[in-house]
């Protein structure tokens, strides 16, 4: 049908004739009762999976003979199917036969697809990227002649041009006229048509190698695998590679694009699977989870190459982890994982730390504001060069990074348009996308570490401004976080002295990136991700190496799902209620909000899944508590107003603007028509606000439209 290669077929010692016997015994062996339950299920399940595992064992020469020539096997396997169904009685019926679990020698990575490939029946393990929408295509199509008015049926191999009949077949009763000399007409209701959808798959990061742009392989999907992916998907699809030729100036070439007909697809987003444990890493995961110092271990193994910042790091372990995500019986879920915002002054490591957290985390991504759109973040509707120009959905980087980890550096240098698709992906963890006629959610179940800058270059902790508003960053998206760090750039002679030495030393100990490259030097990198015996001192572990943390990360998220005890709850419980009644330096002040409350819990969650325990206790309480009492008094000491940071004014100012609204009300229902400047000025002093603070707050008001000058300078109305 395809291009096949010969020297195959001709070793090959089973004869296409007898395939459709070969299978009808298969399957009345091994597969009846499958085959009985497919009727009842019809139409809702269309095909019938069969394990390449068990051909195998049933006749290993035959299971070989599958991979060399798969597209007779699929015919043979079909029409075997449907005649089983016919004798059954079940005569209206097309299924088909699934070949899945391939041996792993015909897995490939779409990087590593060649020449030997095209023909043979292999696995590609990759993402979904982009997906067209679901088209009906001609699978055999039925012409009529207009002269005689006899039919011809041609079967539609190539989904990309149309085969028509090149003249009307006197063999089969027609009139023997060539095309130029009469018309044919497509019969599209004896004609067969099928479900059809193009799939671009990318290769997965982690089996990239550095620096190398991920490559991707056009698909197509058919009949009941259309319409069956989303982007985003991690997806293990089985099928033939095929070829067509590229064209350039309307003429073939020699040199051909390779596509993969897709015949199966398995394992669609299992939590995290790619990540392989043996039950030696399993055993010695379980030992450092029980080691009462596993906290300290883990946090620092966390870039153990940047100094110091040790409950900051505290943070980003437990994000790693994460809470567990509740779907609810109303139907509504609540977010599991926790997002950090790294608020900093330049040059205190926030980059590095995001790199690092984006390579230790499974699934990790990382990001730049800068460089990023909406689209790339998120997720876009693009308009297909390829396929007709039709509109096709094009997965982004938080997409991409389902149930890992998002790193985005300059998050506040992303334009306002960007921004503002990041708050249903951070709350709702989905991308609702309505564009070109595309309605589509995808998933965006990752934890988001953002990093942002001071406008003014530096943090100006003497000022009217709160410190996260001296970001580029508007209130609402501020709010979503679970956790804000400030870090400051101070002069401190101790800490600066541990600092600097730290970092030379760092310098000292590592090595010449071009004599690595070269091969003059090992990797240190490798050296300590492999030798394991290195890193440890007296039977433990002093720093966890890169490889095993990401697997202690897969393996704690993937068995173990962590619920809040009586004694956990009534803690947290407790804890808000009592910083609720706290009131700020503002009657509108307050201390804390619901939202905290499920941060709260979820940094327990995560705390309780380092231990690898199913439920979290008190300890687990107290460090959610402890961790927030910190990062909340770092950024605005005792008084902590959520207010400050929903409205981005300090609650002395707003009790500023709150008593000049209060002074001009009461002057102007005083005078009967507006109040007078001199008079405003005078209050305000007797209420110790400075004359000069007054005017600024006045025009402040007056240009926030919620004052006005209604019959000049002097004059001053509330609107």
């Amino acid at each position: 049908m395809f291009f096949h290669v010969p020297t195959v077929m001709a070793m090959s010692s089973i004869q296409e004739f007898d395939l459709p016997a070969r299978w009808t015994s298969l399957l009345q062996d091994k597969y009846s009762e499958a085959v009985h339950n497919l009727s009842k299920m019809w139409p809702d399940e269309e095909s019938l999976d069969i394990s390449y595992r068990e051909v195998e064992g049933y006749d290993h020469e035959f299971a070989q003979d599958i991979l060399a020539n798969p597209e007779h096997h699929f015919r043979a396997a079909n029409q075997a199917l449907r005649q089983f169904l016919l004798d059954a009685g079940e005569g209206n019926l097309m299924p088909f036969v699934r070949i899945v679990h391939l041996p792993s020698d015909q897995i490939r990575t779409v990087s590593q697809l060649r020449a030997d490939d095209i023909g043979r029946l292999i696995a590609i393990d990759a993402v979904t990227t982009k997906i067209s929408g679901v088209r009906p295509r001609l699978y055999s199509a039925v012409f009529e002649c207009l002269a005689c008015g006899h039919t011809t049926e041609l079967n539609q191999p190539n989904e990309q041009e149309l085969i028509e009949p090149l003249e009307c077949s006197q063999i089969d009763g027609g009139c023997g006229r060539p095309k130029r000399q009469t018309r044919f007409v497509l019969q599209q209701s004896a004609s067969h048509l099928i479900n059809s959808q193009f799939v671009e798959l990318q290769e997965l990061p982690e089996q990239m190698k550095g620096g190398i742009q991920p490559e991707r392989i056009l698909c197509i999907g058919e009949q009941d695998l259309a319409g069956r992916l989303n982007p985003g998907d991690r997806v293990k699809a089985n099928g033939v590679l095929f070829i067509r030729s590229q064209r350039k100036g309307g003429k073939d070439t020699p040199v051909f694009d390779i596509f993969l007909r897709i015949h199966s697809l398995e394992r669609q987003n299992i939590p995290l699977e790619e990540i392989i444990i043996s039950e030696e890493e399993e055993n010695e995961i379980k030992e450092v989870a029980r080691d009462p110092g596993v906290y300290d271990l883990l946090t620092g193994s966390i870039a153990p190459s940047i100094f110091g910042m040790e409950r900051i790091k505290e943070s980003l372990m437990l994000q790693l982890f994460g809470g567990e995500a509740q779907v609810n019986e109303d139907g509504t879920r609540n977010r599991g994982d926790i997002h950090i915002l790294l608020m900093g002054d330049p040059g205190v490591a926030k980059s590095q730390l995001l790199h690092y957290m984006s390579t230790i985390s499974p699934r990790g991504r990382f990001a730049s504001g800068q460089s990023s759109s909406a689209a790339g973040l998120t997720a876009a509707a693009v308009q297909d060069s390829t396929a007709d120009g039709r509109w096709t959905l094009e997965a982004g980087a938080l997409v991409l990074a389902d149930l890992g980890l998002a790193a985005i550096d300059e998050f506040d240098k992303m334009n306002a348009v960007d921004r503002s698709s990041m708050h249903e992906a951070m709350e709702q963890q989905s991308i609702s996308i309505s564009k070109a006629g595309i309605n589509a959610s995808l998933r965006t179940r990752c934890a988001v570490l953002a990093a942002a800058n001071p406008t003014s270059g530096r943090f100006q902790p003497v000022s009217d401004v709160p410190f996260t508003s001296q970001i580029n960053l508007a209130p609402p998206l501020i709010s979503r976080f679970d956790i804000i760090w400030l870090m400051t750039d101070t002069p401190n002679a101790s800490s600066d002295q541990k600092i600097a030495s730290h970092i030379i030393e760092t310098r000292l100990k590592g090595s010449s990136e071009l004599l690595v490259k070269e091969g003059t030097l090992p990797d240190p990198s490798r050296s300590t991700a492999k030798g394991k015996a290195a890193k440890k001192i007296n039977g433990k572990y002093e720093v966890l190496p890169r490889d095993f943390l990401r697997k202690y990360v897969a393996y704690a998220k993937r068995k173990y799902h962590p619920k809040l005890n009586e004694e956990a709850k009534a803690k947290i419980v407790a804890y808000y209620v009592e910083t609720r009644t706290r009131g700020g330096d503002s009657e509108d002040s307050v201390a804390i909000t619901a939202r905290s409350l499920e941060a709260l819990s979820r940094l327990a969650e995560a705390s309780a899944r380092i231990r690898l325990s199913e439920f979290a206790t008190v300890e687990d309480a107290e460090r959610s508590i402890r961790l927030t009492e910190t990062w909340r008094h770092e950024l605005m000491g005792e008084n902590f107003d959520m207010t400050t940071i929903e409205s981005g004014k300090k609650g002395k100012v707003r009790n500023q603007e709150k008593q000049m609204i209060d002074i001009v009300s009461v002057l102007q229902n005083d005078s009967g028509t507006a109040a007078n400047l001199l008079d405003v000025l005078t209050e305000a002093e007797r209420r110790d606000i400075p004359r000069s603070k007054a005017e600024d707050i006045i025009d402040k008001l007056c240009r926030d439209g919620r004052m006005m000058r209604p019959s000049g300078y002097d004059t001053l109305q509330v609107v």
